[in-house]
């Protein structure tokens, strides 16, 4: 009976570890997608050990982890995204051995019935409406408003990463991004009220930009049909029109 017991146990861990690995973690290369390091790395058997012990030393930020297999070394990581070009501070490196295991971030209710969808991106998901015609910025914000939700805004690197994939994999064409400077010339705030910091800045605008080339350059946009193939934001003139992505005002929002 003992002996039983004792076979239960080990099976209920086994079993244990692999649906954490099934259900929580998901493995990607760092084609796919990055993270952040948030710490040194150090040897751990297995990736999954790797990831147990980055939540025992990082329980507030430990969100993905980098492992090596050949070396067996875990690198910790934050929430995962991208991959961002500009981000020549994430793991893994490209061409490098590691894997990122990243752990879904929590998905948000979405009413499939007011034509909203979600959409993943290396786990973090965001329920988004996806427009069908180009109006300026000012008429994107109303119009969102009026489906008690709220134009796009990109104000982490994840969050950031989900508006770039979608609006780049779905409407392949120039996109506003809930991004201004419309109060303050050069003093960017993101629709939800929060300012867009430096180094997000530098992650997310095309290098150079914004460049304000032309006057009442005050809204930022993806630029994909403008600039096929190119990655990062650019300024543009708010009464032109472009598409855009709306999102419920009860979102989730992924820090």
């Amino acid at each position: 009976m003992a002996l039983l017991l004792w076979l239960v146990f080990i099976l209920n861990i086994l079993t244990a570890r692999c649906e954490i690995k099934q259900v929580y973690l998901k493995r990607t290369t760092g084609q796919e997608c990055q993270t952040l390091q948030i710490g040194e790395s150090w040897s751990s058997r297995s990736a999954l050990e790797c990831y147990r012990d980055c939540a025992v030393r990082f329980p507030d930020t430990c969100q993905s982890i980098v492992y090596n297999s050949d070396n067996q070394t875990c690198t910790p990581g934050s929430v995962a995204f991208g991959p961002l070009q500009n981000v020549d501070t994430s793991i893994p490196v490209t061409g490098s051995d590691g894997l990122i295991f990243y752990m879904k971030q929590p998905i948000p209710s979405c009413n499939a019935n007011g034509n909203f969808t979600l959409y993943d991106i290396c786990g973090t998901t965001a329920c988004v409406y996806l427009s069908s015609s180009k109006v300026n910025y000012h008429e994107a914000v109303s119009i969102c408003s009026g489906m008690n939700s709220s134009i796009f805004t990109g104000d982490t690197l994840a969050r950031f990463s989900v508006f770039w994939k979608v609006s780049l994999k779905y409407l392949n064409d120039d996109t506003w991004i809930g991004l201004t400077d419309l109060a303050v010339q050069d003093r960017f705030v993101w629709e939800n009220g929060e300012l867009l910091n430096d180094q997000l800045a530098l992650w997310i605008f095309r290098p150079g930009y914004p460049n304000k080339s032309k006057k009442n350059e005050n809204c930022a946009e993806a630029r994909h049909g403008g600039w096929p193939g190119i990655y990062g934001l650019n300024d543009a003139r708010c009464q032109t029109e472009k598409f855009y992505m709306c999102e419920p005002l009860d979102k989730y929002i992924a820090k």
